[in-house]
């Protein structure tokens, strides 16, 4: 190749990745799935904004995107941004399998209420606080996940028989078995205890079975509803699973 062939490509060669950098953020649409949608998009494939992300029932007003490098590999650090509901952020990376690196994820604890079909009329109280370090999914599922954390501050449960304060509710995080996201949850009040294990598959659908125990503080009309989930055994402890799928 001549010299002048040479600057003709390295000439093209700068025009085309002048043209990719400068890409706008709509491009993203096209590889979405056709289950999120997207109000509108701003900024640059590199470097940009999805607003009004909807997927099912679930409603984010700003996911922003940068492009960056992480362990050594292209990834996307993401933040998302809602004043009233979940905000966040955190790395995206991986090849075949998807890793997410250092998510830090914050939401009011009606947003969790809002996504369960709950039978009884239960309003919940406080905040969600959850910290990942690192988490690999596979097409099959959850495969591994490190320092995985929730906590529910200032928990509290309004019903119409009255309230019940459960303090800071604590969980961990993990994969199970057949894929899902396992949470093994604790919680120590003066009105109520609840300790128990819980999965949600991918699908939606969710169980989980603990103990509760009610407190020396729990109102007395509380008791007798806590009696109707069954008997306690020695300990005092009442067992109570449910089960459904996700809005």
């Amino acid at each position: 190749m001549g010299a002048k062939a040479k600057k003709t490509a390295l000439l093209l060669f700068c025009y085309l990745l002048l043209l990719g950098w400068n890409a706008p953020a709509q491009l993203v649409r096209a590889f979405l799935p056709a289950e999120i949608g997207v109000g509108s998009f701003s900024g640059s494939l590199w470097q940009g904004s999805a607003h009004q992300l909807n997927l099912r029932n679930f409603t984010l007003p700003e996911v922003s995107w940068q492009l960056t490098w992480s362990a050594w590999r292209p990834a996307l650090k993401l933040e998302l941004r809602d004043p009233q509901g979940i905000q966040g952020s955190g790395i995206l990376r991986g090849w075949w399998n998807l890793q997410l690196h250092a998510w830090q994820l914050s939401a009011p604890a009606d947003f969790i209420q809002q996504q369960l079909p709950l039978p009884v009329p239960v309003s919940v109280q406080g905040r969600l606080q959850l910290r990942l370090l690192l988490g690999e999914f596979s097409p099959r599922g959850c495969a591994s996940l490190s320092g995985g954390v929730v906590n529910w501050q200032n928990a509290q449960l309004a019903t119409p028989l009255g309230e019940v304060a459960l303090a800071n509710v604590q969980g961990q995080l993990s994969c199970d078995s057949q894929g899902a996201l396992a949470l093994v949850l604790k919680q120590n009040s003066s009105q109520l205890s609840l300790t128990g294990r819980g999965t949600v598959a991918f699908d939606g659908r969710y169980q989980f079975r603990g103990q509760l125990r009610s407190g020396p503080e729990l109102p007395a009309m509380m008791k007798s509803l806590m009696g109707q989930l069954g008997r306690a055994d020695d300990q005092g402890q009442i067992p109570w699973q449910v089960q459904g799928r996700l809005l």
